[in-house]
């Protein structure tokens, strides 16, 4: 019996022991993750990177600082940096990896390029020694480039895409946005230029309306274009970082003006002046609260030049037939009432239908429904009427149609259709201009009429 607790024993401890081993070697790098594990340039939290400096055997030195939650260019002169090219640099920072350590003692940095380094990358970051990476010459492969840190002798080479990041100009790193405004925050606009003085303001997020000259709808998606070009503007270069002359530039007197009235009361007002050549790929422009003067691409430029023509709503009424939900039609003065009632299957898809409720109750084709909705939207107008004549001219003493339109989550919206020497006239919500459609407006009128 005690040899049998002694065997038992014994094998208990054996056991054990085996299992000790193999979760510890568990936890051990495999000899082969161990040798492709490679080791970083920079040991660095990219949250705390505070500075970086750039300097070249040849070209300006930058410097770049934390400001803030932002970045500002400090050196060769100060100047709000891009955010993204700044990040762009520390994650090469961060992620950098040594590709062959070539010599822990070299006898002479000259074989390596490194007596001079071609480029010094010196990194500040909160709670860490200041860090530099000395770059010199590139492997006879040019694959990869010779470089050390400034605190070891040890030589090494990293991969040659590094030296493009960090490769620099000051202007490369300067935030170029002219305005610096986001689109949802602009809820005005004032332009003016050879075709006009006209102005916008939004009326909801998705509706911006002509003020002046005409009140009248501007188009969802042009308008929308406009305010990303007017978002997204960048300077291409700087013509004067502070000019004391603006003629030379056409901004004494600038051919357009385009102000940005914003949410919080402030304003934006950018100049546009004269082309920098005769191509007009570039003009002069400038943010009036500043003197320094850009250049910028011709794209915005040219949208101007198309007027407020550009811009004005040409659809009859911009509506989506889904979000539909009454109907209420005046036709040859009597009135109709429409109603869509919502039923959703055990899948969760909306199982609608359209219902008539006045004169009489009677269930409806959806479909016919639908395509009435739909030829709204199909429907554009030929000519605008800024300043039009009694109503009678178009029709409008005895519009054939008048359809008022509920619709979920926004106000109801009415146009009203009447036809006058052989041509069909519009005229709709928010609009002081009377409407020439073009020829879809006829069957708009007649699919209207079968309901």
């Amino acid at each position: 019996m005690k040899a049998f607790w002694k065997t038992y024993l014994a094998l208990v401890v054996v056991c054990a022991l085996g299992a000790y081993a193999y979760f510890v070697d568990s936890k051990k790098p495999s000899a082969e993750e161990a040798k492709n594990k490679k080791e970083k340039v920079f040991t660095v939290d990219k949250e705390k990177v505070k500075e970086i400096a750039v300097t070249k055997s040849e070209g300006e030195p930058v410097r770049v600082v934390k400001d803030g939650s932002a970045w500002k260019l400090a050196a060769p002169n100060e100047a709000p940096a891009d955010s993204a090219q700044v990040d762009s640099m520390i994650s090469t920072l961060t992620t950098t990896e040594v590709v062959r350590v070539v010599a822990e003692k070299p006898e002479s940095l000259a074989t390596f390029g490194l007596d001079k380094p071609r480029m010094t990358v010196a990194v500040v970051a909160d709670g860490a020694e200041p860090m530099q990476l000395q770059i010199g010459a590139k492997t006879p492969d040019e694959q990869n480039l010779y470089a050390k840190s400034a605190a070891t002798a040890r030589v090494f080479t990293i991969p040659s895409t590094v030296e493009e990041s960090f490769d620099k100009k000051p202007f490369d790193l300067r935030d170029r946005k002219v305005l610096h405004v986001n689109r949802a925050d602009i809820k005005t606009l004032d332009i003016e230029g050879p075709e006009g003085k006209y102005s916008l303001a939004a009326k909801d997020k998705d509706t911006w309306v002509i003020t002046s000259p005409v009140k009248s709808l501007a188009g969802r998606w042009s308008v929308d274009g406009l305010l990303g070009n007017l978002e997204s503007l960048q300077m291409d270069e700087i013509a004067a970082e502070d000019a004391k002359d603006l003629k030379p530039y056409g901004l004494d007197k600038p051919a357009r003006t385009v102000v940005l009235g914003l949410q919080d009361g402030a304003a934006r007002r950018l100049e546009i002046g004269t082309p920098i050549d005769a191509s007009k790929q570039k003009f002069y422009a400038r943010e009036a609260s500043r003197n320094m003067v850009v250049q910028i691409p011709q794209a915005l430029p040219s949208d101007l030049a198309k007027g407020l023509g550009e811009l004005r709503a040409k659809r009859l009424l911009d509506i989506a037939a889904y979000e539909v939900s009454g109907i209420e039609l005046v036709v040859d003065g009597q009135k109709r009432m429409f109603a869509r009632s919502s039923n959703k299957d055990a899948e969760g898809v909306d199982n609608y239908k359209w219902k008539k409720t006045a004169p009489e109750v009677k269930d409806l084709e959806t479909n016919t429904v639908q395509d009435a909705l739909f030829q709204i939207g199909a429907v554009e107008v030929a000519q605008f009427v800024d300043k039009p004549s009694a109503p009678a001219s178009y029709g409008f003493d005895t519009p054939a149609l008048k359809v008022t339109l509920s619709q979920e989550g926004k106000p109801p919206a009415w146009i009203e259709l009447a036809r006058k020497d052989g041509a069909v006239y519009a005229r709709r919500d928010g609009d002081e201009a009377v409407l020439k459609l073009d020829a879809k407006g006829g069957d708009l009128i007649e699919a209207f009429k079968k309901l």
